[in-house]
């Protein structure tokens, strides 16, 4: 018989707690996938166990310019027939003092260590008042300011009365429409639209400051540390061509495959070229015994709730657009009108009737998902790919031996496969119309923003991620370790702006070379959704309605309760209730950048 285990909530993944958890909050962030809105669920997923450093991503020219062009590394390469990723994926550089520098444009340093500490602020931000926030959180509360010495010391670095709205995250689509309705927006807000798909319709409308003329050209040589920020960021925050908030920056790789690579090698194909190779594998650890216990007690792969969140991998195998199509006249086609959309639905249909699905996969819940990766009960499952070092971390602790890594996704016919790069942020922190009026204070605010996302390393960087030493954090071995009270502490106190994109694991040093190399190799033969940022009323409006649509309709045509031809008919449905429309709006958003 063989049983799910249930275990502690997976700490590798902040950004993944509760989005996960929250069943109207994943049928609005993965509007991505049927919709096309721009970025990916996954998007949402594991990045913590992260930390930012300086200057990686824009050079000068294009940190005070966001419409700078993006760095090669999101074009796919030329397919191969022989291996599952890009041959022309950089390798891994030796690391000098504990740094391994960049191999390619998009992908950060790697940090063995911590630097020296160097001050990245020339003055205390703010001017002695009250600065109020709202702070999507994927923390538990933390206690109140008399009882924290962390928020007491944050206030003093940066020179206010700091007064945060903690919003856990699956109640945070509710708080923010009634912060809207009521018109008591904080200082400094956070507008996290994978969650909260609205909320571009009242930055549209006018609810938040135009940020352009303070954060373009010289006017963003202000701040220092904003300007050090990636130009993807700055970039892709743009909403028709305003940038209404600073970027909360990350990776642009996004979702990813989890592979047990040791079970893969026992089996004899480490590393499928092609969709029969890679059922081969599934079928194999379905079948045999990879975990070498005597039984045939695992599975191939798994997914939670629906087989819509695990399409993402498929999709990319078979070279599905990233959301949209752009074609050469100008065009959208969406990725479900592909044929490469029907072949992988087929694809995944061919999995499930193979049985090398567990069987529980349509009702698994995001915790039992990667708590079964963990215990060693499938080989395979989807993920936010920053996830991987605590999956790892956990395989260890049980037996040193035991692996897992991404897989890059093999071409179907054996060429190359493709990625789906994120618009590289997740949310960003703006800066209500009321509040704009006084410039001051709106520089006031820029300058508390500069502070949070203060370049690895520095002074200011380690006080916001480990606290004080010897209350918040322990060092050891050379590296911080954060202490009970800093876990407790903390929180999301000093997350209304923040940057993630360096490789750095106190815990598992050696983890930064490993995942900065499959950053790379994501980023090789990453492709962009072309609408990304774009605004759609129509996709704002119908995000919730057609994503539950398309997953209960796939789910039946996966699970066999439909037909397969039924799948034409859903792709004409999903044009008639919003696809249509939606496309419409996004070509014409396109025309107008």
């Amino acid at each position: 018989m063989r049983e799910d285990q249930t275990g502690r909530e997976d700490r590798d993944g902040a950004i993944a707690r509760v989005t996960f958890r929250r069943r109207t909050v994943l049928r609005a962030a993965l509007a991505a996938v049927t919709l096309s809105a721009g970025g990916g669920l996954l998007a949402a997923c594991g990045d913590t166990a992260t930390t930012p450093a300086a200057g990686t991503g824009a050079p000068a020219s294009g940190a005070g310019n966001p419409t700078a062009t993006k760095p090669a590394a999101t074009a796919a390469t030329a397919p191969t027939a022989t291996t599952g990723t890009s041959a022309a994926a950089p390798t891994t550089a030796a690391a000098v003092d504990g740094v391994i520098p960049s191999p390619a444009p998009g992908v950060p340093e790697a940090y063995l260590k911590l630097p020296p500490p160097f001050k990245s602020v020339a003055a205390i931000p703010g001017r002695g008042g009250k600065v109020t926030a709202a702070v999507m959180s994927y923390s538990t509360p933390v206690p109140p300011r008399s009882e924290n010495t962390f928020w007491q010391e944050l206030e003093k670095w940066l020179g206010v009365t700091y007064e945060p709205d903690l919003i856990p995250a699956d109640a945070y689509p509710e708080k923010m429409a009634t912060l809207i309705a009521g018109g008591t927006l904080p200082d400094l807000t956070v507008i996290e639209q994978l969650n909260a798909p609205g909320l571009l319709k009242t930055v549209n409308q006018g609810a938040f400051t135009d940020l352009t003329p303070y954060l373009i050209g010289d006017a963003l040589k202000e701040f220092p540390n904003l300007a050090k920020l990636p130009e993807y960021g700055w970039r892709n925050v743009k909403i028709k061509n305003k940038i209404y908030g600073v970027p909360r920056v990350r990776f642009i790789p996004d979702q990813a495959l989890f592979f047990r690579d040791d079970w893969a090698a026992k089996l004899g194909t480490p590393r499928p070229k092609n969709a029969d190779e890679f059922l081969k594998v599934l079928q194999d650890m379905t079948k045999g015994d990879p975990d070498g216990n005597g039984a045939a007690d695992t599975y191939g792969i798994a997914s939670w709730g629906t087989f819509t969140f695990n399409q993402p991998f498929f999709r990319m195998m078979f070279r599905v657009p990233n959301g949209w199509r752009l074609n050469p006249d100008g065009t959208l086609t969406n990725a479900v009108e592909t044929d490469e959309f029907k072949a992988a639905i087929a694809y995944i249909k061919r999995l499930w009737e193979a049985g090398v699905y567990h069987p529980d996969s349509p009702s698994l819940s995001v915790q039992k998902t990667k708590d079964g990766f963990a215990a060693g009960q499938y080989g395979a499952y989807m993920d936010g790919w920053t996830a991987l070092t605590g999956q790892r971390a956990k395989l260890r602790e049980r037996d040193p031996g035991m692996s897992a890594t991404i897989l890059i996704p093999p071409g179907h016919d054996g060429g190359q496969g493709v990625t789906y790069n994120s618009q590289g942020f997740f949310g960003f922190a703006a800066i209500p119309a009321t509040v704009g009026k006084d410039k001051e204070r709106v520089k006031e605010l820029l300058r508390i923003c500069d502070y949070l996302c203060a370049p690895f390393g520095s002074e200011e960087y380690n006080f916001l991620r480990y606290g004080l030493p010897g209350v918040h954090h322990e060092i050891k071995n050379g590296l911080p370790v954060t202490t009970d009270k800093g876990r407790a502490e903390m929180g999301a106190l000093a997350t209304v702006a923040q940057r993630t994109d360096t490789f750095f694991y106190p815990n598992y040093p050696e983890e930064a070379a490993v995942m900065q190399r499959l950053c790379a190799e994501q980023l090789a033969v990453g492709i962009d959704n072309p609408v990304v940022s774009l605004y759609s009323p129509t996709a704002t409006a119908k995000a919730g309605e057609l994503n539950q649509f398309g997953q209960d309709r796939l789910s039946a045509i996966i699970l066999g309760r439909e037909p397969f031809s039924a799948l034409d008919q859903y792709v004409k449905e999903w044009r008639s209730r919003a696809g249509d429309q939606m496309r419409k709006e996004y070509e014409a958003a396109l025309k107008e950048q």
